[in-house]
């Protein structure tokens, strides 16, 4: 059975259909359900490729600076580095899948602490920006989620240090066993 999650700020539910264990590491795949003007913020991956499979609704997707509508049986993959993000250009819920390739157990990570943040009013814009400073670290690892801005920027350098910190602290410990067990 799946481990479905939530996010009120992005009208947004996901469900893992298929771990990066699973897979032996070969791919993930989520299922999201998105309710009208739901959708992420622009951003990029450095370690995996997101092919969106839409199944019901048209799908769309801001792609370098273009927009691309796709429809149930279309599909389209974004590759390693290029700026994108996803949302529902429409006025009902839409239902699409995306394929994770290589596997991310991390981005299975990503997703249970972010919405289960988001949930209980840990974050604070549309951004989803954790409170908590080594959280947004952590989230930013796990999910390879990569943005182009000023303070992104400046702590690229130190993300590892930060990261390796973040994890001495407790801190990853502490946000695994609260939600991602759920």
């Amino acid at each position: 059975m799946p481990q479905i999650y939530l996010n009120p700020i992005t009208k947004e539910k996901a469900s893992i259909l298929k771990t990066s264990a699973q897979t032996q590491g070969a791919y993930t795949l989520i299922e999201v359900e998105l309710q009208p003007d739901g959708g992420n913020p622009i951003h990029f991956h450095e370690r995996f490729t997101e092919e969106f499979y839409p199944l019901k609704g048209t799908l769309g997707v801001h792609y370098l600076g273009k927009e691309l509508f796709l429809k149930p049986g279309a599909h389209f993959k974004v590759p390693v580095l290029d700026v994108h993000r996803f949302y529902n250009p429409g006025d009902q819920s839409i239902v699409f899948r995306a394929k994770l390739e290589p596997g991310q157990p991390g981005f299975e990570n990503f997703i249970a602490v972010l919405f289960g943040l988001v949930r209980d009013g840990k974050t604070f814009g549309r951004n989803q920006i954790p409170f908590h400073p080594f959280y947004a670290i952590l989230l930013l690892h796990w999910g390879d989620t990569q943005v182009d801005h000023l303070l992104f920027r400046l702590i690229k350098p130190f993300f590892s240090v930060l990261v390796t910190l973040s994890r001495k602290l407790g801190y990853e410990k502490h946000l695994l066993q609260k939600y991602k067990s759920l």
